[in-house]
């Protein structure tokens, strides 16, 4: 069993650790976190029965999968303190956003396989989506092993890079916009006299089996709505209500702002 070092265990890369362990594709002892002089990296690894380290270089040395869960911002700070402790078959893995795989062969040397995988938030419980991009220095059983990670905590899509950053925008704050919705369902449930306790736990599955609907008999999603909608019906009324108010517009201009897309 490979051994998989983490640097940076903020939301996404405590989701990503949770989700490895959850899925049993790896064993505490076989991950390596590090982490700065906040202690919440010391935290989870003592909650994960995880290494820790407080040196980069030290958890490469160790590594055959490195996995960068941080900021682009401080990236090339951290690959420039990294590239000479590098095996020549690590696999560099970046979930971090908007750092192209060109930026990292600025700071990286050329032979070292770098993928770009962005994963979500419901990874942890294994029902994530991760959009993934290689380098062309990245053979294909590299792929496969970087595939096979990120398919044990929930679904892949690999991507040309132009499109990652989008595919992750749409995966990665959608978790945020959907909860949103649940708690409105709720609310309304809760006027109309339903308990809070009753109108999140009907809210959260019916969103839930919703999706599952679509993914597991690959339907459309307007399949699955004029289905329920029967002619003259209670739920082709709130559809229309629904369209009434903009929630398809104000859905693309939340994933445009996210993306930061052009009005």
């Amino acid at each position: 069993m490979k051994k998989i070092g983490m640097i940076g265990v903020g939301h996404l890369g405590s989701a990503v650790l949770k989700g490895l362990l959850k899925s049993h594709y790896t064993t505490p002892e076989h991950l390596l976190i590090s982490g700065g002089s906040s202690g919440k990296a010391k935290t989870l690894a003592e909650q994960l029965g995880c290494q820790f380290h407080t040196d980069n270089r030290e958890l490469v040395k160790k590594s055959d999968i490195v996995i960068l869960a941080v900021i682009p911002r401080i990236l090339p700070t951290i690959l420039d303190e990294i590239n000479a402790d590098l095996k020549d078959n690590t696999i560099v893995i970046s979930a971090a956003s908007s750092f192209t795989l060109a930026q990292f062969y600025q700071h990286l040397p050329q032979h070292i396989a770098v993928i770009r995988a962005i994963p979500n938030i419901p990874s942890a419980v294994c029902q994530g989506m991760t959009a993934m991009s290689a380098a062309k220095q990245v053979s294909a059983q590299q792929l496969d092993e970087a595939k096979q990670l990120f398919s044990a905590i929930g679904k892949i899509a690999l991507v040309d890079e132009s499109k990652l950053d989008i595919s992750s925008t749409v995966a990665g704050c959608s978790p945020a916009y959907v909860a949103l919705f649940i708690e409105a369902l709720a609310d309304a449930g809760v006027l109309a006299g339903l308990s809070r306790e009753e109108a999140y736990l009907l809210s959260k599955q019916a969103v839930l089996g919703a999706a599952t609907v679509l993914l597991e008999q690959d339907m459309l999603p307007a399949q699955l709505k004029d289905g329920v909608c029967s002619p003259g019906g209670t739920t082709i009324r709130g559809v229309t209500q629904l369209e009434k108010f903009g929630l398809r517009n104000a859905v693309i201009e939340a994933v445009k702002a996210s993306a930061n897309i052009a009005q």
